[in-house]
């Protein structure tokens, strides 16, 4: 089944802990208000955050507890969608959220591959970020590296380095690296999106995704785009990925049928910009309505 003949179903993950900032956790409900759900003609199903992030600081420990126990509840209204007929598209939200994302389509249907359209790798584990947010640290849980709570999270869903791809990286930590350079995670930089073309690389990436035995997912971190034209994220990085051509490449993508679900996520809307989120909303539309073919 192709995800143009399915319903959307928008899952709102309504996190921050991951990225410290609260603005994340109320990144989707501004969405939302701004019309997404009736633009893609959804179906919404809000999972928000407990504890919220209005309600003050939590330890290190209890913003992870929080985190995985959101990533939980992601993971079984994905499930939920998918047990449903409808076509799951994730909207964040700090990046945990793919922990819930992922998990809910490797319980629905066996093991996917990822597709992974970001500024960074998110390769981190507790030992070796400098930041210490666990957004950064979500693949490489997906991948079978990361604290106890983590991997419990990620049991379902722990994929192979092999049908993993990442697009447009351009900022990476040297442990990240020292990861990447085992050479069997597929990561195609700016500078290869430059070289070959972002068609060609995402093309590449549904190949290595798709050899995965269910199918795969698509992951997009809004600040993979260039921030001239997604300025709302918590980490912009200059020469990022162009919205439009994007759009055109994924309406163009292959194997469609093989595409389980999607999620964009890391809109942290700015409290000087109240246009925000009506922008970022028209991004989102257009490359979910690329994916789907939903009308507008």
């Amino acid at each position: 089944m192709s995800p143009q003949t399915q319903n959307i179903a928008i899952i709102s993950a309504e996190i921050g802990w991951g990225s410290t900032i609260a603005s994340a956790e109320y990144g989707p409900q501004q969405l939302l208000d701004a019309g997404l759900a009736e633009r893609l003609q959804a179906t919404v199903i809000r999972i928000q955050s407990i504890p919220s992030m209005r309600d003050g600081a939590l330890s290190d420990e209890d913003t992870e507890i929080a985190i995985m126990a959101h990533a939980k509840r992601v993971s079984d209204a994905v499930l939920k969608a998918i047990q449903q007929g409808m076509f799951p598209v994730v909207i964040g939200g700090d990046h945990t959220s793919a922990l819930g994302f992922h998990s809910g389509l490797a319980r629905a249907h066996g093991k996917t591959g990822i597709i992974w359209v970001d500024t960074h790798p998110d390769l981190n584990i507790a030992e070796t970020s400098i930041s210490g947010h666990i957004h950064g640290m979500v693949l490489g849980g997906l991948l079978g590296r990361g604290s106890e709570r983590m991997l419990e999270a990620t049991k379902s869903c722990q994929t192979s380095d092999a049908h993993v791809a990442m697009v447009g990286i351009r900022a990476i930590d040297d442990a990240e690296q020292a990861w990447l350079d085992e050479g069997v995670i597929q990561c195609m930089k700016m500078d290869a999106v430059h070289e070959r073309g972002l068609q060609a690389c995402m093309f590449d990436a549904v190949a290595t995704a798709n050899q995965a035995e269910a199918g795969f997912g698509l992951t997009i971190d809004i600040d993979a785009i260039d921030p001239s034209q997604a300025p709302f994220v918590a980490t912009p990085v200059e020469d990022g990925i162009d919205a439009d051509e994007f759009a055109r490449v994924l309406a163009q993508l292959p194997h469609q049928e093989r595409l389980l679900g999607m999620e964009v996520v890391e809109f942290t809307p700015r409290n000087d910009e109240p246009g925000d989120a009506d922008r970022a909303c028209n991004l989102i539309v257009s490359l979910v309505t690329a994916v789907t073919g939903a009308p507008v």
